[in-house]
């Protein structure tokens, strides 16, 4: 794992002071494509700043007629069997401030009922023993539902994430992000729909998990785990402009997910996370540097009224929620890498992204059966 700062170095970024502007008048100096100095006003940077909808979130109880809806849901999509994103993508809308348009998104995304399999094990003194279990699913959402029925939400993460963190990586980050949704999305409001998606989203990250956990680290402060967790993402971001496939912005989403619950997780266990993603993004860590310098020729969207309208009509949920993420990651580095890995992804069709990921994935088959390809 790079150390704190290497990613983030400052010889990219200077203000208008440092080349002699004055300081009503500053500007953040981006070094753009050939080494080009491309300015862009604080009040413009501002803006992008602006669009994320902070402690009151207009359309907020649109969420839980969502969480409602897909309750009884198959958490994932047949034929590909990839995960259903039909209640996380809901929550990014929100916290983009488009929660208006949710009523209509999800009205696009069938329910797919389904008994979920269980085998009656009992998770309170064998929860090890249900870790990575598909057949166990039923288990743990009852064990879950239960838990957040008579406890505190928080009590319930500091139960289960330190069980669950070594493998944050698991169904493609996705049982990591579904949780990380669901605890946003209750800080804003505590309901039971809302304790409902918690644990559907804790259940899908344990049918994931395949390992036990290790032992806990030595704590890391907060500030030091964000840096860590925005060199992953920021590398994610170069790695998706590069190669807009799906699993690639899960690069970005999944590290900028962490952050969401870091807060509820003993600091002990941060060094095991930091160390569960440096292991899923070690090859786009060893690529960061080829993959930047071709980021920086990327464009910047605008992410005006209209893109974000666009945004919130797109039936496929990935570039709401990296659109959401990238907007997180850039509110904390003032970093317009990830905005323009939002750009490149309104860039992309979802036939371009599709055929993207379906070309990785076979990629992928093809390295694991032939390490020489």
């Amino acid at each position: 794992m790079p150390a704190p700062g290497v990613l983030f170095g400052s010889a990219h970024m200077a203000t208008a002071d440092q080349h002699g502007g004055s300081a009503l008048d500053r500007i953040l100096l981006r070094v753009g494509p050939e080494g080009t100095e491309v300015e862009m006003p604080l009040h413009e940077r501002d803006r992008y700043k602006g669009i994320l909808a902070r402690e009151i979130r207009p359309n907020e109880e649109a969420l839980d007629a969502a969480y409602e809806k897909y309750a009884p849901s198959n958490p994932f999509l047949p034929i590909t069997h990839f995960v259903d994103h039909a209640t996380m993508g809901p929550e990014a809308l929100v916290a983009l401030g488009l929660g208006g348009h949710v009523g209509a998104w999800i009205a696009r995304h069938e329910v797919r009922t389904y008994t979920p399999p269980s085998t009656g094990i009992d998770l309170d003194t064998n929860w090890t023993a249900a870790l990575g279990r598909a057949e166990c699913h039923g288990d743990w959402l009852m064990q879950l539902a239960h838990e957040l029925r008579v406890h505190h939400f928080e009590d319930v993460l500091a139960r289960w994430v330190p069980r669950f963190v070594h493998e944050v990586g698991s169904w493609m980050f996705h049982g990591l992000i579904r949780t990380a949704h669901a605890v946003r999305a209750l800080e804003h409001r505590d309901t039971p729909a809302r304790r409902g998606e918690l644990a559907r989203g804790l259940a899908l990250w344990a049918t994931g998990v395949k390992t036990p956990p290790p032992g806990r680290g030595d704590p890391i402060e907060s500030g030091a785990l964000a840096r860590d967790i925005l060199q992953l993402a920021r590398a994610g971001a170069a790695a998706f402009v590069k190669d807009p496939s799906i699993p690639a912005v899960h690069w970005v989403t999944g590290p900028m997910a962490y952050l969401l619950i870091a807060h509820h997780v003993d600091p002990r266990l941060h060094p095991v996370a930091v160390a569960s993603f440096a292991r899923t993004h070690a090859r786009v860590l060893e690529d960061f540097g080829d993959a930047k310098r071709k980021a920086e020729a990327a464009p910047i969207p605008r992410l005006d009224e209209a893109q974000l309208e666009r945004l919130a009509k797109e039936g496929d949920a990935h570039p709401i929620k990296l659109t959401e993420a990238a907007l997180r990651a850039y509110d904390r580095t003032d970093d317009d890498l990830f905005l323009r890995a939002a750009g490149r992804m309104q860039d992309t069709t979802a036939v371009g992204r599709a055929l993207r990921t379906a070309r990785r994935l076979i990629v992928g088959q093809l390295h694991r059966r032939h390490p020489a390809i």
